[in-house]
């Protein structure tokens, strides 16, 4: 019974959206075609930076606001946008970013890279922000993991755990893991 509950809500909510979406869009339309039109009889009489500035003034006075049916929906689910909202952005060169990406240097052979530079090229981009529960760098989030040994630390960073993938989804070796491993113990002390 509880099931069907669900299926019946969320068939409603859905048959909610669809007909917000095409009301929506056929508000959009029709401002658009207005101002199609408006362009084409003010581009008859001015020049044509005159009617490019007046249909681009039109077009940033029409903002759809949400529909009655959209307010609705969000009254009824307040988590609704924070689940829909995008996780990320695309980051651009000169622009401020979440996460930044080092490139890693050439490995020398027979030469294990030092943990901080490991770190900073793979285990930064998750470390940094947390990314998908990730322990903060520097953080009381080690204490635990560290009191469980060194070698379970290794083990987890080498053979992957949880979200973590093994040896942080880089080709490294196992002493380059255990560098970036005492790196960051090293950063909580």
């Amino acid at each position: 019974m509880m099931t069907m509950k669900k299926i019946v809500i969320l068939s409603a909510a859905a048959t909610l959206a669809i007909f917000t979406m095409a009301s929506q869009a056929q508000e959009a339309t029709k401002p658009a075609t207005d101002i199609a039109t408006e362009s084409s009889e003010v581009a008859a009489t001015t020049t044509e930076s005159e009617a490019a500035a007046l249909v681009e003034k039109k077009a940033e006075e029409v903002i759809a606001e949400d529909s009655d049916q959209v307010k609705k929906l969000i009254a009824l689910y307040p988590k609704l946008i924070s689940r829909i909202a995008p996780y990320g952005k695309v980051c651009f060169d000169g622009e401020e970013c979440d996460i930044n990406i080092t490139v890693l240097a050439a490995a020398v052979e027979g030469e294990a890279r030092p943990g901080d530079m490991l770190y900073k090229a793979i285990c930064a981009t998750c470390h940094d922000a947390g990314l998908i529960g990730a322990p903060k760098i520097g953080t009381a989030d080690w204490s635990s993991r560290i009191a469980k040994g060194k070698d379970t630390l290794y083990n987890h960073a080498i053979n992957g755990f949880n979200a973590m993938p093994a040896r942080g989804g880089a080709d490294i070796s196992d002493d380059e893991v255990k560098n970036a491993v005492d790196y960051i113990i090293s950063q909580l002390q």
